[in-house]
């Protein structure tokens, strides 16, 4: 061996330190298993509190399965992205972030688009009391889940995966709401049953360096 071999062999143990050798994390993995344990959450969540009593007539309709498709694949492609940016490498995985962020344009524009031509509706003056605790209890697991998993990783991005985590929860949270809230109307359907995710990606975004440090 070398004095060079030596060098690189005592600068790598000075860096070390006393730091056990810990076994790869697999994102891909990780990223089903959250993506399960949300799908099964989200459904039991949904039938313990009761599908709206018009959900055979909504799901007759094509602008409501447009927007739970259009909601599922953008929280299914956040999701995928919040554990590959997970990683040191997480720099490949860059150019997946079109996907996500195009579908959530898209369901932007959709949103306006309704907005444009339907206007606000009527909003109930009891939503406070029941829409604000269905919505924490589809959001309150995933989101625990989702940073529990998370911080077994090493992010070099933690704002862009703060921002894709707070997606994910939102969108599949989202689609719970939309299965036992009745009304469609954009004010409760979109500005309403979506103000919260917006809170929580504030704070997320906020706490995003200290949250998914090292």
């Amino acid at each position: 061996m070398t004095n060079k071999d030596n060098e690189i062999d005592q600068t790598i143990k000075s860096l070390c330190g006393d730091l056990k050798p810990v076994c790869c994390v697999n994102p891909l993995w990780r990223a089903l298993l959250w993506i399960l344990l949300v799908i099964t959450y989200t459904s039991a969540v949904a039938m313990t509190i009761g599908l709206r009593e018009n959900i055979a007539e909504a799901m007759n309709r094509e602008d409501y399965i447009f927007e739970l498709m259009l909601a599922f694949g953008t929280g299914i492609f956040a999701s995928l992205l919040t554990f590959w940016l997970s990683t040191p490498d997480c720099e490949r995985y860059k150019k997946f972030m079109a996907v996500p962020i195009t579908l959530l344009g898209v369901q932007m524009v959709w949103m306006f688009d309704r907005l444009y031509f339907e206007g606000v509706g009527d909003i109930r003056e009891n939503w406070l009391s029941h829409c604000w605790i269905n919505t924490a209890l589809h959001t309150t697991l995933p989101a625990i889940a989702v940073i529990i998993l998370v911080r077994k990783g090493a992010t070099v991005m933690p704002c862009a995966l703060a921002s894709f985590a707070v997606l994910a929860v939102s969108e599949f949270g989202w689609i719970g709401m939309r299965l036992v809230c009745p009304h469609d109307n954009v004010g409760e359907a979109y500005f309403l049953n979506f103000l919260p995710y917006v809170v929580i990606g504030i704070v997320a975004g906020l706490g995003a360096k200290k949250l998914f440090r090292w």
